[in-house]
């Protein structure tokens, strides 16, 4: 067979997405490289199998060998900049994108990556105005399309948002996102929509991971019309694969917490880096997910000194590169950088955070999981505020269990065992912070704050030393940050109190979870 015979071969085990035909293209094309000169479009294509079977990192050297034997392809750049993206490393993504810039700004993977990359810094309107550009390149490109439309919802208009969507929908019927992403957004779905769902799930052509998008669509569908057993019925069909998808590594989260307690037990490790200069004060609001973090950001950040970030991964990212070794806390690392006054993790947090557009002298991280770290941001971050939040436990958890979390972060959330297990996790580790440094954590109640909001509002913005603006009592009309989490839609609207024990309606079908929390 021909060299152009043996790539189209690969191609089609690249094509068939599994892990198995990823192996099996390697192989190949490996073996082939052994009988070819170096090419760049054979080691682009071997970069990529490497990066879909999941190993991106190895995948770069694959990619820059590329860009070695031919400077001019634009492909190995652009998967460059795209693997760059996703490991936040913004200066790499950033010389990356810049060359292909220079070789073809009009090249549309180009301008659907870059606006991701805006995205990720929460430059909303850059990553909207890229994607509108591309679109008059490639007006039914679903990518660009379902982006845009994910901008608009991430703004709060909604109604263009839904368009886009139903847009993406008449074009590529089988692009399941779109589904989940549509029921969330309308408030009314007719029969014949849901009609469409069905003939999906017969369609022979379909994914695992394709039907368990048209099974929170169906099950959201049956939420929005009453009828609960339907509800739970479809609810737990898609939760079913998506566990199956995405592992729960229960030792991951009980080795950090345990390496983390043996650490800052009877150690002093508080403010250990009290003189260290920080370029921004960071709140840093945390807790379980649903539990009300989005609406603790959107309140602090209708006020004028105030930016909301959304969930920034730094700190943990920070950890995993200074602190982390063999999945546990390096204690003999991290006391070595206080005695040398390196604050490492710190360096790495406001680093990575300079690349965002901000004036304001307060930054909002809310990302949840920050739960965990509580200790090394009372010890790193002298000046940050840190905000637990706590809410009605069943109605926290009914939330996460309904909504799609793809994120390996998330994986806990698709059964009521991996649940209860992670709770327990977080009661261990959030009550050993509090018994250490109570006091520089701030706990507010998301049921207090609905019921009470102008005094909660209040004791609020006295914690952050932040004076009172009235602007805080009205966070929907905050229109200075993002909103791109499973909140978007509520946290956008003003104080309501239909979300406070909205669980108890459907006890009898999480009694497991219930019954043991």
């Amino acid at each position: 067979m021909n060299i152009e015979g043996q790539i189209q071969k690969i191609n089609e085990l690249v094509q068939k997405g599994n892990k198995a035909s990823y192996k099996l293209a390697l192989d190949k094309i490996i073996n082939l490289q052994k009988k070819i000169q170096p090419n760049s479009f054979v080691q682009n294509l071997t970069g990529l199998i490497v990066q879909r079977s999941g190993r991106m990192m190895d995948a770069i050297k694959y990619y820059e060998n590329s860009h070695t034997i031919d400077s001019n392809n634009i492909s190995p750049l652009n998967n460059l900049a795209f693997i760059y993206e996703k490991l936040k490393k913004w200066d790499l993504a950033k010389k990356y994108f810049d060359k292909v810039n220079q070789l073809d700004p009009n090249n549309l993977i180009y301008l659907i990556n870059i606006s991701n990359y805006y995205h990720s810094l929460n430059q909303l309107d850059k990553s909207t105005a890229v994607l509108k550009k591309a679109m008059k390149i490639a007006p039914k490109n679903i990518n660009v399309l379902y982006n845009l439309a994910r901008n608009y919802a991430n703004e709060g208009n909604f109604e263009d948002s839904i368009k886009l969507i139903e847009k993406v929908i008449d074009i590529n019927k089988h692009f399941s996102p779109a589904y989940v992403q549509l029921i969330n957004l309308k408030k009314r779905i007719d029969k014949k929509t849901l009609d469409n769902f069905f003939q999906l799930l017969n369609d022979k052509d379909i994914s695992e991971d394709q039907k368990a998008d048209i099974y929170l669509a169906i099950s959201y569908f049956y939420e929005k019309s009453g009828n609960d057993e339907k509800f739970f019925e479809f609810l737990n069909k898609a939760n079913s694969i998506y566990k199956e998808r995405i592992k729960f590594n229960r030792d991951k989260i009980s080795k950090l917490n345990l390496s983390l307690i043996n650490s800052f037990k009877n150690e002093g490790f508080e403010k250990k880096f009290n003189n260290y200069k920080e370029e921004k004060k960071i709140i840093f609001v945390c807790g379980l997910p649903r539990s009300g973090t989005t609406l603790i950001e959107q309140i602090l950040s209708s006020h004028s000194k105030v930016n909301g970030q959304g969930e920034l991964h730094y700190l943990s990212w920070g950890l995993v590169n200074n602190y982390l070794k063999d999945g546990k806390f390096d204690k003999l690392k991290f006391q070595q950088s206080i005695k040398k006054n390196e604050n490492l993790l710190a360096d790495s947090y406001f680093q990575s955070l300079k690349h965002h557009e901000i004036k304001e002298e307060y930054v909002v991280d809310k990302m949840p999981a920050n739960f965990q770290l509580m200790g090394l941001i009372n010890s790193c971050f002298p000046k940050a505020k840190i905000i637990l939040t706590n809410r009605n436990v069943k109605d926290v958890f009914f939330s996460i269990y309904k909504r799609n979390f793809t994120s390996e972060e998330m994986s806990w959330t698709f059964s009521e065992d991996d649940i209860l297990y992670f709770y327990d996790q977080f009661k261990e580790i959030t009550n050993f912070w509090k018994q250490q440094f109570g006091n520089c954590i701030y706990e507010i109640n998301y049921e207090n704050l609905i019921s009470d909001n102008e005094n909660e509002v209040k004791k609020l913005l006295d914690f952050c030393e932040l004076g009172f603006e009235k602007e805080c009592l009205d966070h929907s009309k905050n229109a200075k940050s993002k909103i791109s989490t499973a909140s978007l839609h509520q946290a956008r609207q003003p104080i309501y109190k239909s979300s406070i024990n909205n669980s108890k309606k459907y006890e009898k079908f999480l009694k497991k979870l219930f019954s043991k929390i």
